[in-house]
């Protein structure tokens, strides 16, 4: 709550503003105001958006450049902070004392051209397209306040977010998530879809979608990589900002991000608290048929709680050593805790005649820790993009979960049974990166660098089941302890030139992977001890040509390749107990899958409208897919899923992402993708005896579309919709669904404060709906992690107003940040 001395300074200041409209409506008369825009190349930039905000009146008009460069307005007298904003992306600003007619002359955007990539002075258009990666600026999306990391990834062009958390990119989920440019602690142990649950979008800078990532980044992840740069301080001396939210259902939180940087030095520390408590559901159907009588149908309606409170912080420094050093540090600590009810009831019918009821309850308590450190250098030679950077790091996390496990028969046979499982796991994570970059002649540059990854995993898994005496013994089909340790090495070298319009970036990447796995409990105790060493070779190829020379329409050829490696739970051999009735089983005898990617994109800008088509082109080899099959287990038909390599798979579609300004007040951005797969392969499965053909092909498709608009007043509203196609394998049919979001914001005290209200899944269809088949029976799912979040978000600025933000770039940590995308 705002104190009185603050209030009473807010009301001046509203008394103030009113008194100057009066004066201005009485008396103001307006003047003409034109100019001309033009790039560092003295070409005009056509259809770019001019601003004129009003610094001590209300006055705001936005007009568009001729086809010349040229424009013209009519505004009241007084100070302006003037916004140039090019259809290509770039944004630079001016303030200005506007008293009478005035022309403002030639305005140049500055552009500093590497390699086909721009990068313009100011702040950048929500999404944009750099020569080896798509850039989304979470920080400028209204709709995201005071959501999770989780839901707002869904309005990043070409990715989607399951209604369980998965994260897929172009339809495909064999992806790696990035902190910063490296694996995190933030992440989680094993399960990243729940770890970006417990991630503010608020705490995000910007998303980085690499679709077909060059020499530099990681070689796993066969789809792609998704790197999420969270927020640094940048401004001079002291700001900050402060952030609370509630949302319905049930959900709160505070965060707080200082900065105080000098001329040597930038200090920053993020603390924050987190409480929510979403309700989802799962509903499955499985029927299973039979020539000898009735089909046996059994149904599992559940309902899940969880309950969680996360809360931590992020703290460091840089110290500006001279003008061509800098060493930077920093931490990060996160503890959260909570309790998952999940209840299933279940009803099994012969034909319609209803025979067995029983109910379900598993009641979960669980704690996750983490830190990480690290340390990084960066030395800047003479020559201007000359560099030497250095990174090392360290993280730990652990997560404990303890389940009380009671079900109960309420009609028909069976005893009632208690189980306690308990699952305890520790992560260990290290990382040493070293990266030259040296620039020479006009547009070439030579990228040589090393990068180590270390981990560790223990995962001690236990589950005690009561017997007829009430005592607890141990079930080994579901104990076991498994050690799994990780190390990746590469070394990388990468050479880059510019020519005229044509530009390219060629590089190689060596990875060395020595994958170890000792399981307690195998081969009946006596244990088995895994291990894989494999080195492999990643090329990758980037072509530009630009068509003209104000670069507005240019031609892009991608090529690398990729390599998915089995994370540790998929490995592990243990089968998981939340679900008696749906098991998961690891598969230590996977093998990576490697992939080739090609991809073909064309930038152009059309008046004001931006449009960027891609096709591209994916082939694997030893693909991993869950397989889903019944067993028996204790007289009863259960389902088992395990992850296997199930021979090759293709994949190939067509992307389209545009925006455009149809009037000063709306502003549309869309993103449709289109296609295809098709998988070749069988599976031999021991447990039933037989050999499962997992062949398949078919087509699907996703779209997005926002609408940003500027209501009067103003009020900025966003109108988001999301739509995902069905899609059908060898095994299952996805059901289509889709989500429509909305979110109003409005700017107050002066633009020190930003209060919004935003609305997801309106309509309450983000569910994910399978249907599994296969030999003799089926499966239907219905599940719903979350149902419409409504929430209600202040954030308080502290020495960086809104309008002071535009005009400054992320120096400091952020600069830092991207030299670890290496």
């Amino acid at each position: 709550m705002l104190n009185l001395h603050v209030f009473l300074q807010y009301m001046k200041n509203i008394t103030t503003g009113l008194l100057l409209l009066i004066c201005i409506s009485l008396f103001g008369q307006e003047v003409k105001v034109s100019g001309i825009l033009q790039d560092s190349d003295n070409l005009p930039m056509a259809y770019a958006a001019v601003t004129f905000e009003g610094l001590d009146n209300t006055e705001f008009k936005q007009v568009y450049t001729e086809g010349d460069g040229s424009f013209e307005v009519e505004i009241l007298p007084g100070k302006y902070d003037i916004i140039f904003q090019p259809v290509a992306g770039g944004i630079t600003e001016r303030v200005e004392t506007i008293t009478a007619a005035r022309n403002l002359g030639v305005i140049v955007i500055s552009n500093t051209v590497q390699l086909g990539a721009t990068t313009a002075v100011g702040e950048r258009p929500l999404y944009r397209l750099e020569l080896d990666k798509r850039v989304y600026d979470m920080e400028r999306d209204p709709s995201v306040r005071g959501a999770t990391l989780s839901d707002a990834l869904n309005n990043v062009p070409s990715v989607t977010v399951d209604g369980d958390g998965t994260v897929s990119l172009r339809g495909s989920e064999n992806i790696t998530v990035l902190i910063d440019g490296k694996q995190s602690a933030m992440t989680g142990i094993t399960n990243v879809a729940d770890a970006l649950k417990n991630i503010q979008a608020d705490a995000v800078q910007r998303v980085e979608v690499i679709t077909n990532p060059s020499a530099r980044y990681d070689a796993s992840g066969s789809g792609g990589i998704i790197n999420i740069i969270m927020k640094r301080g940048s401004n001079q001396g002291f700001n900050g900002s402060i952030n609370a939210n509630i949302g319905v259902p049930l959900q709160t939180g505070l965060s707080t991000s200082l900065n105080y940087r000098t001329q040597k030095w930038n200090f920053f520390v993020s603390p924050y608290i987190r409480y929510d408590k979403p309700r989802g559901s799962s509903n499955y159907t499985n029927r299973f048929f039979s020539s000898m009588g009735p089909d046996t149908i059994e149904t599992q309606n559940g309902e899940r709680i969880r309950e969680r409170l996360n809360l931590g912080t992020g703290l460091g420094f840089e110290h500006y050593i001279g003008e061509k050093n800098t060493l930077s540090a920093s931490m990060s600590m996160r503890r959260s805790s909570g309790e998952n009810v999940n209840t299933l009831n279940y009803h099994n019918y012969a034909g319609s005649t209803l025979y067995g009821r029983s109910v379900r309850v598993d009641t979960e308590d669980d704690t996750n820790r983490d830190i990480e450190a690290s340390l990084g250098f960066k030395h800047a030679f003479n020559k201007e993009g000359h560099e030497f950077n250095f990174i090392s790091s360290g993280s730990y996390s652990h997560e404990d979960e303890i389940s009380d496990i009671y079900e109960r028969v309420l009609l028909g046979s069976g005893l009632e049974k208690s189980d306690l499982a308990s699952n305890y796991e520790q992560q260990r994570r290290y990382l040493l990166q070293a990266d030259y970059v040296f620039p020479h002649g006009e547009g070439a540059r030579f990228e040589l660098g090393y990068k180590g990854n270390f981990e560790t995993n223990v995962n001690d898994f236990a589950v005690r089941q009561m017997n007829l005496d009430g005592n607890y013994i141990l079930n080994p089909l579901f104990t076991d302890r498994v050690d799994f340790d990780q190390d990746i090495q590469a070394l990388y070298s990468q050479y880059g030139n510019k020519m005229g319009k044509f530009s390219y970036l060629l590089g190689l990447r060596m990875e060395n992977s020595a994958i170890r796995l000792l399981s307690a409990n195998a081969n009946e105790g006596r244990g088995d001890y895994n291990s894989r060493n494999y080195t492999h070779f990643f090329p990758s190829a980037t072509v530009n040509y630009t068509f003209d020379e104000a670069e507005r329409n240019q031609v892009q050829f991608s090529y690398s390749k990729r390599i998915r490696r089995p994370w540790s739970r998929w490995l592990s051999p243990f089968s998981n107990f939340s679900d008696d009735r749906n098991t998961f089983r690891g598969n230590p005898e996977l093998n990576p899958v490697i992939t080739n990617a090609f991809e073909l994109s064309y930038l152009t800008q059309i008046g004001k409208t931006s449009l960027t088509p891609s096709l591209y082109y994916q082939k694997s080899t030893d693909d991993m897919t869950v397989f889903r099959r019944p067993a028996n287990y204790n007289g009863n038909t259960i389902f088992i899923s395990q992850p296997v390599n199930a021979g090759d798979e293709m994949r190939y579609g067509a992307e389209l992402v545009a925006s455009t300004q149809f009037a000063s007040w709306w502003r549309l951005f869309g993103n449709l993708n289109l296609y295809g797969y098709e998988n070749t392969g069988s599976y031999y499965d021991e447990l039933s005896n037989r050999t499962y053909d997992l062949s398949g092909k078919g087509f699907s498709w996703f779209a997005r579309l926002t609408n940003n608009f500027k209501l009067p007043s103003n009020i900025d509203f966003q109108l988001n919709g999301f739509y995902r196609a069905g899609q059908e394998n060898a095994q299952s049919k996805r059901k289509p669904m889709y989500m429509v979001n909305l979110a109003l914001s409005k700017d107050i005290m002066g633009g020190d404060g930003t209060l919004s209200l935003n609305a997801r899944d309106i309509f309450e269809t983000m569910r994910r709906r399978v249907e599994n088949f296969g030999p003799g029976y089926t499966s239907d799912l219905d599940m719903q992690w979350r149902g419409r979040q409504i929430t209600l978000n202040f954030t308080y600025r502290i020495n960086q107003q809104k309008k002071r933000d535009r005009g400054e770039r992320g120096q400091g940590m952020e600069e830092n940040g991207e030299g670890q995308e290496f």
